[in-house]
């Protein structure tokens, strides 16, 4: 669980980046993602499954959103599908097998797919 928490945490990295970039309801998604997965975590995965849904689904649409806006933004946006085919491959080599290591690197994926979003928009 550890290493859960751990990975979850550098989501701060592109919360940052929103911040200094001025997108404030961007900020308020991926804060609420963190907030609601940390909760989701440090409860065993026992509580606030419904709410950790919801706010991942909100911060992959607000991703795609961005991404748009950006118009799909050389190199940024192409960048973006390495680590979004490799979140795949974690999500269901999660559900299989070593479910920790799996989920805590479907993390690190969706942390760069953020990043990287937000890269792609604001440059």
């Amino acid at each position: 669980m550890r290493l859960k928490i751990l990975t979850e945490l550098l989501f701060i990295i592109p919360l940052a980046l929103a911040l200094f970039g001025g997108l404030y309801l961007y900020s308020l998604v991926i804060a609420i993602s963190i907030l609601t997965a940390m909760l989701y975590h440090l409860n065993n995965e026992k509580k606030y499954f419904i709410a950790d849904v919801i706010t991942s689904i909100a911060l992959l649409s607000t991703n795609l959103y961005f991404a748009y806006l950006s118009n799909f933004k050389y190199p940024y946006f192409h960048l973006a599908l390495i680590p979004l085919v490799s979140s795949f491959y974690f999500w269901i080599r999660a559900q299989k097998k070593d479910y920790d290591f799996n989920h805590s690197m479907w993390h690190i994926a969706s942390v760069m797919i953020t990043g990287f979003c937000l890269l792609a928009y604001i440059s």
